[in-house]
């Protein structure tokens, strides 16, 4: 069986409005499941957390399909 990386435990919600959190439980299970590492899911939900206090230093610049934003 294969080790799976685990979310620390300070990956909560905290700073997430209301309404993303339910994308970010996702995530969170997401990595659990081993879809992809507890990093990528970090970095994920940081990329939510900055979207939605619109920390524009933390948003990426270009879209994940490569176009510019």
């Amino acid at each position: 069986m294969a080790h799976l990386d685990q979310l620390p435990a300070i990956t909560t919600v905290a700073g997430i409005a209301e309404p993303h959190q339910s994308t970010v439980a996702s995530i969170q299970r997401a990595a659990r499941l081993g879809l992809f590492s507890a990093a990528e899911a970090e970095l994920m939900i940081n990329r939510i957390r900055a979207l939605a206090t619109m920390d524009t230093a933390e948003v990426l610049t270009v879209s994940p399909n490569r176009t510019d934003t």
